[in-house]
């Protein structure tokens, strides 16, 4: 990963106030090691979201589509875009009245052999330090565990395919829909997928795949690979290709699993964007209820683990030695 562009302005807002006030920065950040750092944290932070909404820009160009064009163009200075950025969600949030004020990021950087640009709001947050002189002082930072107002362009996909429908994503905070609705209005996006949908839509066909076979290791085998796939290419930042996916599940028949899919009722995209949590109940069976955790890779279902579905239970053959030792312990107590 590598920073061709990264700033922060700040939104400040009063309680009493009814609008917000902007500081901007008049440079951008120097690219060294703390604000490298800085951002494949923002990254990683932003791709743990799991429920994103994907799409592209709308029909009608907005000013900021028309602004991001000049800045790639080289028309336009990155501090100058990032302004049009930082004053235009001002406007929309103060509209909502919904923003308590915080810090606008604008990252334009590169992965791989892809661009991308990011834009987000970080809320500020207190922490004590200890001074050089052992005073204890308080300390403002960013909280990246609270990024909640994000989206990512895949500008590389944008430039390069101009019939692609899913080179933008942005985060779906379960509260606090308005202010996302800011963002994505702002930004000028279409909604035309989302992480939801595709996870579920995904994993159905997986699972209706698998009933076609007929051996269980070849079911197990088939899952992992797609988790497999699945997992690299969200660690790398890529889209999940359909296509990709199948030939990684069977280097026999490369096109079987696509095929299955697109000969049948489901919604999946040629570019799917699942989350990665969601996918793991391929590979691992969990589950919880009155104050029993039950969880377990699905490779030793049938070996270390033998379920009685009449019965209704569980057996476990060779339990964890840290839960044995809990267990010796307690019966060791009773006697």
């Amino acid at each position: 990963m590598s920073i061709n562009n990264l700033i922060v302005h700040r939104i400040e807002r009063r309680p009493d106030a009814e609008s917000s006030e902007l500081r901007t920065r008049a440079t951008p950040l120097d690219s060294n090691n703390t604000s490298e750092a800085f951002l494949e944290d923002l990254i990683a932070a932003y791709n743990k979201k799991g429920d994103k909404g994907h799409g592209s820009f709308g029909g009608e160009a907005t000013e900021f589509r028309s602004q991001l064009e000049d800045y790639l163009e080289e028309r336009l200075s990155f501090t100058d875009f990032s302004l049009t950025v930082a004053e235009g969600l001002k406007s929309k949030l103060d509209e909502a009245g919904m923003f308590p004020g915080g810090f606008i990021l604008v990252a334009h950087y590169t992965s791989g052999l892809t661009s991308y640009l990011l834009v987000g709001t970080l809320p500020p947050a207190t922490s004590t330090t200890v001074t050089e002189q052992l005073e204890l002082s308080d300390t403002t930072y960013l909280d990246l565990a609270r990024l909640s107002l994000a989206a990512r362009i895949n500008l590389t996909e944008w430039q390069g395919h101009q019939n692609s429908a899913r080179y933008i994503s942005w985060i779906k905070p379960r509260a606090g829909r308005r202010l996302s609705d800011c963002l994505t209005t702002f930004l000028g996006c279409e909604e035309n997928g989302d992480t939801k949908n595709d996870t579920k839509q995904l994993m159905s066909a997986v699972s209706d795949y698998c009933k076609t076979i007929d051996e269980d290791g070849t079911k197990n085998t088939v899952k992992k690979k797609v988790f497999e796939y699945c997992d690299n290419q969200l660690q790398e930042y890529n889209a999940i290709s359909l296509d990709e996916l199948s030939a990684h599940i069977s280097e026999e028949s490369p096109d079987s699993f696509a095929r299955f899919v697109n000969t049948r009722d489901y919604d999946v995209s040629p570019d799917i964007q699942p989350s990665r949590s969601q996918l793991k109940k391929l590979v691992r069976y969990s589950g919880r209820d009155k104050g029993i955790n039950i969880a377990f890779d699905s490779d030793v279902l049938g070996t270390r683990i033998q379920y009685d579905r009449e019965r209704d239970t569980i057996t476990i053959v060779g339990i964890p030695d840290s839960l044995k030792k809990q267990l010796e312990e307690e019966a060791a107590s009773v006697s």
